[in-house]
């Protein structure tokens, strides 16, 4: 069973964040990256961006379609490079998507290498594939701490290093591609496909579909 269904004709979020689940990652997200990242997006947008962080379990098959559509109406993404991120089969399919809608679009250029994906290497910087090795990065090994105390000298330093980066993903998120329909039902397919390889039906009982 294919997605066919349009969903609404636009975005949602300005920036998915990608990450392989485990340890105090999400805390570090929550509390330090995304309200640092957040400040310096805002000086240039005018706004505040909208940020797209799963934090649903990964069970039922409404789970995927509504990871798939968040996905597809983000307008960057955010990968939080660890040395098991590739290990994740969601990571690996939310990264594929926009790489490829990189492509299909023609936002990447040797102009214009900014693009739609930005890593942020929190563990392990060298072992990038080569499909985002050339992306603009940021390298935040050193200020991968969960606990840190954003009133710190630490919070400081971080906040000036993502400076140039906030600001390039701010420039992205002003230009990024018209939204396209097919985007959303390329996805919303594509981890519904996954999610069944991952959790297959008995043998006797038929996949039951939601709607969305």
């Amino acid at each position: 069973m294919k997605i066919q269904k349009i969903i609404d004709m636009d975005y949602e979020f300005d920036i998915f964040i990608s990450y392989r689940r485990g340890g105090l990652t999400r805390k570090w997200v929550t509390d330090i990256f995304i309200p640092l990242l957040n400040d310096i997006i805002f000086l240039e947008l005018g706004k505040e961006p909208l940020f797209y962080l799963d934090t649903q379990l990964e069970v039922g098959v409404a789970w995927p379609l509504s990871l798939g559509k968040a996905l597809s109406k983000s307008k960057v993404i955010i990968p939080l490079w660890s040395v098991t991120y590739m290990e994740s089969n969601w990571c690996k399919c939310e990264i594929s998507h926009m790489l490829e809608r990189e492509v299909k679009t023609g936002f990447k250029t040797f102009e214009n290498n900014k693009g739609l994906v930005f890593p942020t290497i929190i563990n392990d910087g060298e072992n990038l594939p080569i499909s985002i090795s050339f992306s603009q990065k940021a390298d935040v090994k050193n200020f991968y701490v969960p606990v840190m105390n954003m009133e710190s000298k630490s919070a400081e330093d971080f906040y000036r290093v993502l400076q140039p980066y906030g600001i390039s993903i701010a420039k992205s998120i002003k230009n990024a591609p018209t939204w396209k329909e097919d985007w959303g039902i390329e996805s919303m397919n594509e981890f519904f496909k996954l999610f069944n390889q991952l959790n297959p039906a008995p043998k006797d009982q038929p996949i039951k579909f939601t709607t969305i």
